[in-house]
């Protein structure tokens, strides 16, 4: 689970996220949704960069997004959607 937060945490430098929303993931904060450290456009530009370092398609993770923040709620909740994907074979 270390290095899936590790390529989460990444992906999420990927995208520009400064220190302090970067000490807040790595605290367990919402990712997205009401409180959430991202805004909509982020989410997006985060979705392509998690894609592009394991390999899971971005429509899967817009799939996996239901009632609010879904997948994207914690750092914790993408590990666990990750750690539990049929082609777990990532590219970290």
């Amino acid at each position: 689970m270390k290095d899936m937060a590790e390529t989460i945490l990444a992906s999420l430098a990927d995208i520009g996220l400064g220190p302090q929303r970067m000490a807040r993931a790595r605290a367990g904060s919402a990712l997205f949704g009401a409180g959430g450290i991202l805004n909509s456009i982020e989410l997006v530009q985060f979705i392509v960069a998690l894609s592009e370092r394991t390999g899971v398609d971005s429509l899967e993770f817009m799939e996996s997004f239901h009632d609010g923040a879904g997948v994207f709620e914690s750092l914790s909740s993408i590990s666990d959607f990750l750690e539990s994907h049929p082609s777990h074979e990532m590219n970290v």
